[in-house]
């Protein structure tokens, strides 16, 4: 007498629903902490992570894309309201 696979399927269901509403508390928990203790996102402080753990805190687009789960495209929003702020500084790369 086991798990049908109905069951299975529905336990499998239930893990990952569980799985997700923690996650959603825990970044919700996150983003009020920086938000109040630095002014960031957690999504802002993803990004300033990524580059700190590079030699001269650079990095370019597209690995960083990679690194913080955006698109190029949303990476290239974040980074340019980053760099209005004064947070970072893009510097052109001489090689693109």
């Amino acid at each position: 007498m086991g798990l049908k696979d109905d069951d299975v399927t529905e336990l499998h269901a239930h893990g990952w629903r569980t799985l997700a509403a923690l996650y959603g508390l825990i970044e919700g928990e996150l983003e009020q902490a920086l938000q109040a203790t630095a002014g960031l996102s957690v999504v802002e402080y993803t990004v300033l992570d990524a580059l700190s753990r590079q030699d001269g805190w650079q990095m370019r687009m597209q690995p960083l894309a990679r690194a913080t789960a955006l698109s190029p495209s949303a990476t290239t929003r974040l980074v340019n309201r980053l760099e209005r702020r004064g947070l970072l500084q893009r510097i052109l790369c001489a090689d693109d």
